[in-house]
């Protein structure tokens, strides 16, 4: 596999940040400097930013690549990484090793990138930084890794090289080196690299997957949205028993860890389009904090346990369940590039969270909550996208990246979202006249009569704030951190259970004549 040359000029980028360095003087000057791609240089895998960015345009080829892979690895990388769209730019960097790259190249040492990656991803991400004098890779016929690796670098240096690697492969390169650096692991690495007889001279930090940046993954925050289950059967107040509550309570975690499996498969399928966002780049996938291959063992995990546990809860149920599963992943891999109708699938995800509390507990769920869950999400699925919109707008961007929608949307998603907000307490008023009334469910229907009227106000907070794009990326997160809608919502609460329990109440205080309760 013949070496690539680079450009000789190697200018440093002001973003990388300078990181004090220890004498280094035992290695000489002239020693290579040998770095590797995967987990050393970026935070990321390429091969597994590879599969995401081909799951979702072919994902079938793909998924029948992966199984091809371990029988003929340098072939099939060539396959995967040459049939993929990385945008190489975007994919986070390990500033201090980085930066000890152009320290190394500012004291006139050779710098070279070598890798198990396919040749032309090397050069790529070598070219974007500018600092390597050569890039390595695989050619599709031998796999530059372990063994392969090191032999080609004893015999390309052979008066000693330093190797920057990160896994349990490198080994073998860090045993053909003079001198080793280390991106990550602990004492029991680091003493097998000095048994091995090289010279450590750098050990790099790299992030840990704590619980913090799992929570962040699994999106624990959304998991409030799955109360919708509650809503069915808090509203048939006359036939609530005990066991429908359990019922509920055993089956929320259940979807939560679904959604979060969902979630995670979003987000991988999400990579480029999310690191060129102002706020989803911070997700622990596109910023590198947890390894790909995490969240592809994560995702289908957390998948099977909630669906597994759903069908031992109660099979309609479960097949709800399934019905969202199936729903979420079309809309992961197809539907979500499609303006407008991307809004009406998450509405109609939030309404089969209604539908599936009723299934549990076996209360129909009203025609009038179902419509009014549609009009209500619709909306808000909207002003999302407005938000988006409006940003990448007062970027100068033309579009909004993996979703469709163009910069001259804005009006048209403004007006929509503000008749389907407008319609949403009409709906409610509606039914507090032809259902809530007539059928006798509340002891004070009355009382019902302020739902509209805060629902109204809330939903003009929220498009206030979209059109001024303020609103939080997720209106229904927005709302769980919004001191104003926590309020509302209290509020709401306090009406809804005074519409029905207040009557009794009232005849109980001796109140005749009270809100026309006699």
């Amino acid at each position: 596999m013949p070496p690539s040359p680079l450009n000789e000029t190697a200018e440093r980028p002001a973003a990388v940040a300078s990181t004090p360095v220890p004498d280094r003087h035992a290695h000489g000057s002239a020693t290579p400097l040998i770095v590797d791609l995967d987990g050393t240089l970026l935070r990321t895998d390429t091969l597994f930013e590879t599969i995401a960015d081909l799951l979702k345009r072919r994902p079938l080829w793909t998924l029948l690549q992966m199984l091809v892979l371990p029988f003929a690895i340098a072939r099939t990388k060539a396959k995967l990484q040459g049939a993929a769209r990385l945008d190489v730019d975007t994919l986070p960097e390990n500033a201090e090793v980085l930066e000890y790259c152009y320290e190394a190249r500012a004291a006139g040492r050779p710098v070279w990138l070598v890798s198990a990656a396919d040749q032309k991803t090397v050069e790529m991400v070598a070219a974007r930084f500018g600092v390597f004098d050569r890039a390595i890779g695989s050619d599709g016929k031998l796999n530059n890794k372990g063994g392969a690796k090191a032999r080609l670098l004893a015999k390309e240096c052979p008066q000693g090289f330093e190797y920057i690697g990160d896994s349990p492969a490198d080994h073998k390169v860090w045993a053909a080196a003079s001198h080793a650096s280390v991106v990550g692991g602990g004492p029991s690495r680091l003493a097998r690299i000095r048994k091995s007889g090289a010279q450590i001279v750098r050990q790099f930090e790299r992030p840990k997957p704590t619980l913090r940046v799992w929570v962040k993954a699994l999106r624990i925050h959304q998991w409030p949205k799955n109360a919708l289950i509650f809503v069915a059967p808090l509203l048939a107040m006359t036939t609530l028993t005990a066991d429908k509550m359990i019922a509920c309570l055993i089956a929320f975690p259940l979807l939560g860890m679904m959604a979060s499996g969902t979630y995670i498969l979003n987000d991988l399928l999400d990579l480029q389009a999310d690191r060129n966002h102002h706020s989803k780049r911070r997700r622990p996938f596109a910023a590198g904090k947890l390894k790909l291959w995490q969240g592809f063992v994560a995702a289908p995990l957390l998948i099977g346990v909630g669906l597994l546990g759903g069908f031992l809860l109660s099979l309609p149920f479960a097949v709800t369940m399934l019905a969202y599963l199936v729903v979420t992943c079309t809309y992961s891999f197809f539907l979500k590039r499609v303006p407008l109708l991307d809004a009406a699938i998450l509405g109609f995800l939030f309404t089969l969270r209604l539908v599936m509390g009723g299934v549990l507990t076996g209360i129909p769920v009203s025609h009038w909550l179902v419509v009014l869950s549609m009009f209500l999400f619709f909306s808000l699925s909207l002003a999302k996208r407005h938000v988006e919109i409006l940003r990448k707008a007062a970027a100068g961007q033309t579009s909004v990246a993996n979703r469709g929608y163009t910069a001259d949307d804005a009006p048209l998603t403004l007006g929509l979202g503000l008749a389907a907000a407008t319609a949403t307490p009409i709906l409610v008023a509606l039914y507090v006249i032809e259902a809530a009334w007539p059928e006798g469910a509340y002891s004070l229907p009355q009382a019902l009569w302020v739902a509209p009227a805060v629902l109204s106000l809330w939903l003009m907070r929220i498009w206030l704030l979209a059109n001024r794009a303020e609103l939080d990326d997720d209106p229904v997160v927005f709302a769980l951190r919004d001191v104003y809608s926590l309020a509302l919502g209290a509020f709401l609460a306090v009406t809804l259970a005074f519409a029905a329990f207040g009557g009794d109440l009232i005849q109980g205080l001796s109140l005749p004549g009270t809100f026309g309760v006699s």
